[in-house]
């Protein structure tokens, strides 16, 4: 029976994995050529961005660094649900947490999800059935099986193998590249009103100004790359604060201005505006200090830190300074019923009709927004800290425990999240975020729980915040709290949410 099920299972897979082929295939297929040198096999985690060589280790670091026993995960399911799993997971970007309750589900998934997320996963391929069976003799009734079984399956196996990779190579050089698509975040940054914005904050503004003014032993006939120029006013403060020469760089057509402004405050001499991307343009130097305004909301919105990490690697000199060299990100409970029954509530009558079909999609959104100190009602819990002298671009996708002690009774409604640079020298200089502070134009963000909890003062709030890129939206952020809220070590309240920050 066991081995019936098996040949079976393999055709119905190879089957199914045609079908979602064919579906993208042109009428008229070209006939292609296999590569001389096959590339070695890569196995993609599911979870993050590793990469492994077997299945050995795809399972290992699974275990290892995801607490995930991919065999007993995948391998009491039928195939196709297993098959169905990886690609949602892989389709949704779940979190161990999401995968565990769709495995409860796994069953029950659009046909859809047949169809390979990725053209190149080779955890496809892998019979988890076949490996769970292996690990856990006991839980089969099989008995022994021929060798001319064994090896009739085998070949199964193999031709199933072999058809996918033929599959996924045809869907390759049949599928025509998709055009790129104009990138608009740059285009925003030619309008005047973004610009006069930062410019106001006097908050951000005047943390650089004097940064640079006062510490003339860092800036003193020094060469510095100021990434994101805008209208210039860091390269001028650069150029006034003592610095020898400075190279200001921006992708917007605001270059156009600054170039203009330099000139008509006699800084030509010290400033060279440069129109593009700072990964793309050429530079014929290194540079002393890389000095640049790229924080978002929530710090990292935007993503202009990964432009920063590859202008810092590529052109700053050894030794050199990262202005601001530091960021930190907290997080803190907030209690504002006024707020949330304003943001909600407000949908359930709308001059006398009802639209609550749209407060789902609000509870997804995370809110850029003033909030008031008067509604803090926990501590404040850093729960990630970057050296941008030193940080990868990798290192801007994480997941971070965090810890909470409420300081009043009252009703959790939205935990907050909010950031802190830093600019070390003789002269060090802190540009805070938080509601205790001086509001800038960053603001805060605020993340709505579905169901506001009733608190008391010393209960616990823990969990996880996990920052990951939204891959449908450029530059934007997905956020992803799990936690729960305990009194004298009781739990009384649980969440698990996902944010859009875009």
């Amino acid at each position: 029976q066991w081995y019936q099920r098996r040949v079976q299972a393999n055709n119905l897979r190879l089957a199914m994995l045609q079908e979602a082929y064919s579906s993208e295939s042109s009428d008229n297929e070209e006939e292609y050529l296999e590569e001389d040198t096959p590339e070695e096999e890569q196995f993609f985690c599911l979870f993050c961005d590793m990469v492994l060589t077997s299945t050995e280790s795809l399972m290992g670091h699974s275990q290892k660094s995801h607490k995930v026993d991919l065999v007993s995960a995948l391998g009491q399911l039928s195939f196709y649900g297993a098959i169905k799993t990886i690609n949602y997971t892989r389709a949704k970007t779940c979190s161990v947490l999401e995968f565990n309750e769709v495995l409860k589900r796994a069953e029950q998934l659009e046909d859809e999800f047949m169809k390979p997320h990725r053209s190149d996963d080779s955890l496809l391929m892998i019979d988890f059935e076949e490996l769970f069976r292996r690990n856990n003799p006991a839980s089969s009734s099989n008995g022994d099986f021929s060798s001319a079984k064994v090896e009739f399956l085998q070949g199964q196996l193999e031709k199933l193998q072999q058809a996918y990779m033929d599959l996924v190579e045809r869907s390759r050089s049949d599928t025509a590249p998709a055009p790129p698509k104009p990138d608009h975040y740059f285009e925003s940054y030619a309008n005047y009103t973004i610009h006069a914005e930062m410019l106001e904050d006097k908050v951000r503004t005047e943390a650089y100004r004097d940064y640079i003014y006062n510490n003339k032993a860092i800036f003193d006939g020094k060469d510095v790359l100021d990434v994101g120029c805008g209208t210039g006013i860091l390269s001028m403060f650069c150029a006034v604060g003592g610095a020898g020469s400075v190279v200001a760089v921006d992708n917007s057509k605001i270059v156009q201005k600054a170039k203009s402004i330099v000139k008509s405050n006699n800084l030509s001499s010290k400033i060279n505006v440069f129109e593009g991307k700072v990964e793309e343009i050429s530079l014929d130097r290194k540079f002393d200090i890389l000095i640049s305004e790229w924080m978002g909301y929530g710090l990292l919105f935007e993503c202009m830190l990964d432009s920063i990490i590859i202008a810092r690697d590529k052109y700053l000199k050894q030794g050199g300074h990262v202005v601001p060299n530091r960021a930190s990100m907290f997080i803190t409970a907030v209690s504002d019923e006024a707020s949330y029954h304003k943001r909600f509530s407000y949908w359930n009558n709308v001059y006398g009709f009802s639209m609550s079909e749209i407060i789902p999609d609000l509870y997804n959104e995370a809110v850029v927004e003033v909030v008031g100190k008067d509604h803090i009602i926990s501590n404040h819990c850093g729960f990630k800290h970057l050296d941008i002298s030193t940080v990868k671009v990798s290192e801007l996708e994480f997941s971070r425990p965090f810890q909470l002690e409420i300081n009043t009774s009252t009703t959790l409604t939205s935990l907050l999240v909010h950031f802190t640079c830093f600019f070390d020298g003789e002269f060090s200089t802190v540009l805070e975020t938080s509601p205790e502070s001086p509001t800038t134009h960053w603001l805060q963000t605020s993340l709505y729980l579905k169901c506001p909890v009733a608190v008391c003062e010393g209960d616990v709030i823990s969990g996880l915040i996990e920052f990951n890129k939204n891959s449908n939206v450029k530059r934007g952020y997905i956020i992803r709290l799990d936690g729960v809220v305990k009194r004298e070590n009781s739990e009384i309240a649980k969440f698990d949410q996902q944010f859009y920050l875009h």
